[in-house]
């Protein structure tokens, strides 16, 4: 595992995502260890339900009991583009 590794962790709030802070004191670890660039981003906000990224290596040893099955960690595989980029005015390949 390297430093850089993160994973993705479920968080719960209510109408409003919760705050970094909020979010860390869920899972029992310091905001600090939270990716503020990542910030809390919604993955189903009508049930109150985002996501937060967290440094692998800053995980607690055993999960708290949240509400919910989807507590992670998760993996936070890197995007990228599949194949060659092509432009917006070139026709797909047949």
């Amino acid at each position: 595992m390297t430093d850089n590794e993160t994973v993705v962790l479920t968080v719960h709030g209510g109408t409003t995502p919760p705050t970094l802070a909020e979010a860390a004191a869920q899972h029992s670890v310091a905001e600090q260890d939270l990716n503020p660039d990542f910030g809390v981003r919604p993955i189903d906000p009508d049930r109150g339900l985002y996501a937060v990224e967290i440094r692998a290596d800053r995980l607690p040893e055993q999960e708290q009991e949240v509400p919910s099955p989807y507590q992670g960690p998760f993996s936070n595989p890197r995007i990228e583009a599949f194949g060659p980029v092509r432009g917006d005015d070139e026709e797909p390949p047949e």
